[in-house]
């Protein structure tokens, strides 16, 4: 099979971290498509609990990590949005939960380091559109939170 297309992997991971959440009791529901800010309003079965989510998907083809917007890195100051990084490289798909917030200081640190770092030729890095969230960046935070679904804040 060729590379899929980018709409597919990305409802294919929604439609994995829908799953992930009924495994654990919690009903997601994918909002509608084009929306700027989540992709899934996750609730508890008895409605006390709500959470938007945001879902990033790495597929099988990709080797250098999530490409982000640039606007990730604009704070929200909402303690309710999340943001879940899918990883379909392996056999078994890995989850990464943040705060949204904490994953927006995240990928800024990243890309802060990246551009402050001259090219191989010694000139200056230029202001890219997207942001590279890649594995070689990986703090234990980061890895701390691989299908750690309990960072939802769902009991």
């Amino acid at each position: 099979m060729g590379k899929l297309p980018n709409n597919i992997i990305g409802i294919t991971g929604e439609y994995l971290v829908c799953a992930e959440l009924g495994k654990r009791g919690i009903l997601g529901l994918l909002t509608p498509k084009n929306n700027p800010l989540f992709d899934i309003v996750a609730t508890s079965l008895d409605g006390k609990r709500s959470v938007a989510i945001q879902v990033k998907t790495m597929s099988n083809d990709n080797n250098q990590g999530w490409k982000l917007g640039k606007d990730i890195c604009i704070k929200q100051n909402n303690e309710n949005l999340f943001v879940v990084l899918v990883n379909m490289k392996k056999s078994e798909n890995d989850f990464f939960i943040y705060q949204y917030d904490v994953l927006s200081e995240r990928v800024k640190e990243v890309y802060n380091k990246y551009i402050s770092t001259p090219k191989k030729d010694g000139s200056p890095r230029k202001d890219v559109d997207f942001r590279w969230f890649d594995f070689k960046e990986f703090t234990p935070d980061d890895y701390a939170r691989i299908n750690n679904w309990g960072i939802l804040g769902f009991n």
